[in-house]
């Protein structure tokens, strides 16, 4: 059974060198060092870093998750049908034989009521007239 240790690991790395990089790019360089670092808002290289981790990680643990459904084989037995349908191909057949004969007694039936009509024995109260 896989475990989800391999992407979170990954992804972590991924997102701590974005968050790093985010960091290091914010605060200005080693030339110039901002000043001010005691804001709360998005100015702040810490909190833009923070930001960055978290979307980074969430982003890169989505696709290599899409990325492993994408690639993992489904097992044999899926493609045999569940329980009662394990046969359904089978069962598929039978039903259909079952319709066609269904269709040819109601025409041999359909055909005994025309000549049994035709001959004029009965009257032909309730059926329509084939005029």
């Amino acid at each position: 059974m896989e475990t989800v240790k391999a992407p979170l690991i990954f992804s972590f790395a991924l997102a701590a060198v974005a968050g790093f990089v985010s960091l290091i790019v914010s605060s200005g360089g080693s030339d110039n060092p901002r000043v001010e670092h005691d804001s709360a808002g998005l100015d702040n290289p810490i909190n833009l870093s923070l930001l960055a981790f978290g979307i980074v990680f969430i982003v890169s643990l989505l696709l290599v998750s899409m990325l492993q459904l994408a690639s993992r084989e489904n097992p044999e037995e899926l493609s045999q049908g569940g329980g009662v349908n394990r046969n359904s191909e089978e069962l598929y057949r039978q039903q259909v034989a079952e319709r066609r004969e269904k269709a040819r007694r109601r025409e041999a039936e359909e055909a005994a009521q025309k000549r049994s009509g035709a001959a004029g024995d009965d009257p032909p109260y309730g059926r329509r007239s084939e005029h």
